[in-house]
């Protein structure tokens, strides 16, 4: 296995090309729509090609003689990603486009838990605006309001009272901010413990723990504002032991990949498990059926196992031979340098990402002073323009990583290096791996 394809538009993507030309020097990681700044020995950026259609990507997987596809994007495993590299007779890992609902549909994965016994928050689905506003207005106070479809970490709302529940259906289901994702809603009890993050690599029924991380995934400051995709991480996360690992593979993944079997769920790649610790039983949150970002840039950079054979061990069904992980005992934290408010040629302003519209193609500058001794930098939603350089795309632009030998220390690299990056608008949390997210 020499060329890998990485299907993906995030610093996550960067961060699994990267992976797999740091734990294998044989190996060369094309990434699709890798940003054309990335300059890093055996990593192909293509920003050209697009995740709008899986056909571009398999003719030139085709052309290019690629032995692997890994799918990370959750809007390319919803509109089946897999299905069509592995009807091109191409290997791919990743979850095909049934299992894939797992979080292209909430009520699915709630559902499928009713079915199985696995413990989660108490819930209703409602298609239409009115029977739920009826329903939070006769129930009250506090509730979950969800999305049924991905909005790529922006679509819930932890709502506290019942005014906050009807603006998020008003949000999601009326004004349809998030377009189609709102078509259908979860309303749901707001559990109260403590959330831990989980991340499997699943080949059927095996199964290889992944490092743990803690993500930040509030907007502002003090764990404050909009929920998000995430504005920062670390790694590693003081609930990893034996002891929660364990609990979490008997309680929580192992009723897991029997549901999914019993449903005929065909699974490979990463499984993102989001539970809520209450006394000693893990609750489902959510699923993601691929990789977290910001959670994959810190989590990756401790792997050090060859990761192409562990990728061909999930391919050939032999998973349960391969060995746990060797990690590093390094620390690295995340700081997501994002497009935030920004004066539209009116005089208006952008709201800015999580809050609204935002600007685009605006300059980034600094980065060559980043000290990658100290500091890892992974690209988002950067590009490069011809004649501009790297300017943003909106969203989460670049990953700062500051690595160290605690959590102080890596925090302190990061915010180093940001220190050198400005573009309009930019903003970032000053608080990432200095508090939790559940203080």
């Amino acid at each position: 296995m020499r060329n890998v394809l990485i299907v993906d538009y995030a610093g996550r993507g960067h961060a699994f090309a990267d992976l797999f030309v740091r734990t294998n020097p044989e190996v060369a990681a094309h990434y699709a729509r890798g940003c054309a700044a990335i300059r890093e020995d055996r990593v192909v950026p293509l920003p050209d090609l697009t995740l709008a259609d899986p056909g571009p990507l398999v003719r030139y997987a085709e052309q290019a003689g690629i032995d692997l596809a890994l799918v990370a994007n959750a809007s390319a495993l919803a509109a089946g990603f897999v299905d069509a590299f592995r009807a091109a007779g191409i290997p791919a890992i990743g979850p095909d486009r049934s299992a894939a609902r797992l979080e292209s549909s909430k009520v699915f994965t709630k559902e499928l838990c009713r079915r199985y016994g696995i413990p989660t928050a108490d819930y209703c689905w409602f298609d239409a605006p009115g029977p739920a506003l009826e329903f939070v207005r006769a129930i009250g106070a506090p509730v979950v309001v969800k999305a049924d479809g991905s909005c790529f970490g922006n679509g819930v709302f932890v709502c506290e009272t019942v005014a906050e529940a009807e603006a998020a259906i008003d949000r999601l289901m009326i004004t349809r901010e998030f377009g189609a994702a709102g078509d259908v809603i979860l309303v749901e009890e707001k559990l109260v413990g403590r959330e831990v993050l989980f991340f499997v690599l699943v080949g059927g029924q095996d199964h290889l723990m992944l490092p743990m991380a803690v993500d930040y995934p509030r907007s502002d400051d003090g764990n404050l504002g909009a929920m998000c995709a995430g504005m920062g991480a670390f790694s590693p996360g003081p609930d990893q032991t034996p002891e929660a690992v364990a609990r979490f593979e008997r309680q929580m993944l192992r009723p897991l990949l029997d549901a999914m079997a019993a449903e005929g769920l065909h699974y490979t790649g990463v499984l993102y498990v989001g539970c809520f610790l209450i006394g000693d039983q893990l609750h489902l949150i959510e699923i993601n059926v691929r990789m977290g970002d910001p959670e994959a840039e810190v989590v990756f950079p401790r792997i050090t196992t060859d990761f192409t054979a562990v990728c061909r061990d999930i391919l050939d069904g032999r998973l349960h031979r391969q060995p746990p992980l060797a990690v590093t005992d390094e620390h690295f934290v995340d700081v997501v340098a994002t497009q935030g408010p920004t004066r539209r040629p009116d005089g208006s302003w952008y709201p800015g990402w999580p809050y609204g519209e935002f600007g685009r193609h605006y300059p980034i500058n600094g980065l060559d002073a980043v000290d990658p001794a100290r500091c890892r930098v992974f690209y988002g939603t950067a590009q490069v323009q011809p004649g501009r350089g790297l300017v943003t795309d909106g969203g989460k632009c670049v990953h700062l990583v500051g690595r160290g030998s605690s959590l102080e220390q890596a925090a302190e690299h990061a915010y180093q290096a940001i220190a050198e990056i400005d573009f309009n608008g930019i903003r970032y949390r000053t608080d990432i791996g200095k508090v939790m997210p559940w203080d």
